[in-house]
């Protein structure tokens, strides 16, 4: 689920189509996102996303909030179609299902799908272009007040799974509008970012889910006992 989410789109249709920037252009955009993002400690944002699977004639669609906190901590709050927690507080990844009293809890130091995923949010947020170069082939795009980031994976066992993602940011402010993924079997998400507010005061314990005594952590052997 949160990897799906990860690897999404934003953004209407276009009218003009997308340019790629010079290396000129392409440098001026990465310090100025640098500059844009310098003082960001943390983002707050109302998420919509559909899911387009080749299995499924349908679009699933999935509404929620994120909010997300440097260097590694992040809240995602789905509210539809199905209610679902998923909090990373540092440490430890819990996704939790509050209708059907289960959860998964992973420890960060062992779970590398956890790891990649939190380092990708929190790069993708921030613009980093020098990070997302250590695992993906990076093209700048404009198009109408936006700047695009397509990443090709630079991995061929990530490319099994996953063809490109685009990241799409408002030109003006710097600010992630979504993100867009392509995958070999045809899958396409897209999911939108609206609302989104730049350091709003968020405590770390907002990142921390008590999970009830009669939760299953179907992940461990035994249910937990408080």
């Amino acid at each position: 689920m949160l990897t799906a989410f990860l690897c999404s789109n934003s953004a209407s249709a276009s009218v003009n189509a997308p340019q790629e920037v010079s290396a000129e252009e392409r440098q001026k955009i990465v310090e100025k996102f640098r500059m844009l993002h310098e003082d960001m400690r943390s983002v707050f944002a109302t998420v919509t996303q559909e899911k387009q699977l080749a299995a499924l004639k349908k679009k699933v669609v999935v509404e929620g909030t994120v909010m997300m906190a440097r260097p590694n901590m992040l809240k995602w709050d789905v509210v539809k179609p199905e209610r679902s927690v998923t909090a990373i507080d540092g440490e430890t990844m819990t996704v939790y299902y509050p209708d059907i009293k289960e959860a998964q809890v992973y420890a960060l130091s062992d779970n590398l799908i956890a790891r990649n995923t939190m380092s990708f949010f929190s790069t993708a947020m921030s613009g980093d272009l020098k990070e997302m170069e250590g695992k993906f082939t990076v093209t700048i795009f404009r198009q109408d007040g936006e700047i695009d980031f397509r990443l090709v994976p630079l991995s061929k066992i990530v490319g099994r799974y996953l063809s490109a993602v685009v990241i799409h940011y408002d030109e003006a402010t710097g600010l992630p509008k979504g993100f867009e993924v392509a995958t070999p079997k045809g899958d396409r998400t897209i999911t939108r970012l609206t609302n989104i507010k730049v350091n709003p005061e968020i405590r770390p314990e907002a990142f921390q889910i008590k999970l009830p005594g009669d939760v299953w952590i179907t992940n461990k052997v035994e249910p937990r006992n408080n």
